[in-house]
């Protein structure tokens, strides 16, 4: 994996950044957004290899699709977030951003429900369960609502 791209071109960026604003950041909201940023990342990264680990997913209808696929990435960056110490959002920011997806602005799921989908998550995949187990379960649940 090549990280110096990142390295290489944040320099240039806070440059130019300084450059056309002609102002500076304090080194705090400076790595406040590294941080952010950093998060954005793992998200990213997390939409890439759940594709990987469920390829049947581009196979389901659109609503259910954005689902399984927002819910699990969702999951895993939260957990490889925890494991490593970064950032995490709460449930309720997380239910609140899946909320805002068009296909699933009605979605009637609670904090309480999602946390519980996640322990549940965190539980199977810590005992061995695949990812792609894990969506076809999370499938069998939605056809049950």
């Amino acid at each position: 994996m090549n990280h110096s791209r990142f390295d290489d071109v944040l320099p240039m960026v806070v440059d130019k950044l300084e450059k056309i604003t002609g102002v500076k950041v304090p080194q705090k909201e400076f790595e406040d957004a590294i941080e952010h940023a950093i998060h954005v990342i793992i998200h990213e990264l997390a939409h890439i290899y759940l594709e990987r680990a469920v390829p049947w997913l581009s196979e389901v209808d659109d609503e259910k699709r954005m689902l399984i696929d927002e819910v699990l990435t969702r999951f895993l960056e939260r957990k490889v977030s925890a494991e490593l110490n970064l950032f995490v959002e709460s449930f309720e920011e997380q239910l609140k951003e899946l909320k805002m997806y068009s296909p699933l602005r009605n979605l009637g799921w609670n904090k309480d429900f999602y946390s519980k989908l996640y322990d549940d998550f965190e539980k199977y995949v810590t005992q061995g369960g695949s990812i792609e187990s894990f969506a076809k379960e999370i499938l069998k649940k939605l056809l049950e609502i």
